[in-house]
């Protein structure tokens, strides 16, 4: 029913309602209500205002100055735990180190836009542009998702708050919509970058016949909160399997970064930090070449095994790396090189690289000399 004040407010000019909606909500106490009324203001500013420019860059340093000065607090009474009290839900890292992060040209871009964004709020904020609030990283298992947005937090220099999602449903699947939001409240309270990891565990197609009610219940609670997630915080979510995300989920994020299996460039990058020059750089190239085609967890999973068996057997990182990729990929097309460099370069007889890779030493005589052929 409408009644003539609401009749005389529905007549006002754009300003003037906006005005009222923004005295509504914040009278209530929705901080991020406010917030995402003042983020519509700057991108679709009234045509009673003379000055454009001057209105969005008031409202957005308004914005700015009700950020919590003193940022997320950190002591154990302020982090969300479960109902007893026992364990957190999340961890916090107040400074965040991602040093050895490698990306390909296009993701690194990505990234960097992201980072470029909260750099020039200001200027985003005069043209009406709201900086991306929300990120989905989508990719297999261990291509660099969860240190993609330590990165992230380190060049931003804010605090890293991490929930598994996963982790809360199964642990706590009967108050995980009230757990998960007091995670989200608690990362609105300060400026940070919250990384939501196994996203799918809580965000999947509602039409899903094997799911429980309590679970879509949960996705409409993160769509809500997807649209209300204020720029003073950054929101990423990660997920392994994006086909299982409910479809109004993956429309509600700012920006969608896919990230792919390294490449020849991005393994021997990582491959190359981790050896920090002890290694040569063929062996690095020779490494690099076996490993494609497999995830960063998997190379490095592979690397620290070689160090382990360097110390525990004393020998050279080296002499570790070239025997485990004999021994690992004995049928591989790309074999050759590395037992040449195994008989030339450290002394291996034909006899010792057949023992490794379960071959004749035929096999690997004529191997060696088929590079060399090719040299």
């Amino acid at each position: 029913m409408t009644t003539p004040k609401t009749a005389v407010y529905q007549e006002q000019g754009g300003l003037e309602r906006a005005l009222v909606d923004l005295v509504r909500v914040g009278a209530r106490g929705h901080a991020a209500g406010v917030r995402q009324l003042a983020g519509r203001l700057m991108r679709a500013v009234p045509p009673t205002v003379s000055d454009v420019g001057a209105f969005r860059m008031a409202v957005h340093e308004a914005l700015s100055a009700a950020n919590p000065s003193t940022g997320l607090r950190f002591d154990s009474g302020a982090i969300p735990a479960d109902a007893e009290g026992l364990h957190s839900l999340v961890s916090v890292d107040a400074s965040p180190v991602a040093d050895d992060f490698v990306a390909d040209e296009r993701l690194a871009a990505q990234l960097n836009e992201i980072i470029a964004e909260r750099e020039r709020a200001d200027e985003l904020a005069r043209a009406g542009v709201s900086v991306s609030r929300t990120v989905l990283f989508s990719g297999a298992p261990g291509v660099g998702k969860t240190l993609a947005s330590r990165w992230i937090a380190q060049q931003l220099e804010l605090p890293l708050v991490t929930l598994d999602l996963a982790s809360v449903v199964s642990s706590y699947l009967g108050s995980s919509g009230r757990n998960i939001k007091s995670v989200l409240e608690f990362a609105k309270s300060g400026p940070c970058v919250l990384f939501l990891d196994e996203f799918d565990a809580v965000a999947k197609r509602r039409d899903d016949d094997t799911d429980i009610g309590e679970l879509k219940r949960i996705v409409n609670v993160m769509l809500v909160e997807l649209d209300r997630w204020p720029e003073t915080s950054l929101l990423v979510a990660a997920t392994n399997h994006p086909h299982l995300l409910d479809e109004a989920i993956d429309r509600r994020f700012d920006r969608v970064l896919s990230f792919p299996l390294p490449g020849h460039d991005e393994r021997r990058s990582l491959l190359k930090n981790a050896s920090q020059g002890e290694m040569p750089i063929e062996v690095i190239n020779l490494t690099a070449d076996m490993w494609e085609g497999t995830s960063h967890s998997v190379i490095m999973r592979f690397w620290s095994l070689c160090r382990r068996k360097a110390i525990l057997h004393d020998l050279t990182l080296e002499h570790v790396v070239v025997s485990e990729l004999i021994e690992q990929f004995p049928m591989s097309e790309l074999r050759n090189p590395v037992w040449r460099y195994a008989h030339e370069q450290l002394g291996m007889s034909n006899r010792k690289i057949a023992t490794l890779a379960g071959v004749s030493h035929p096999t690997v005589a004529t191997g060696i000399r088929q590079t060399e052929d090719i040299v």
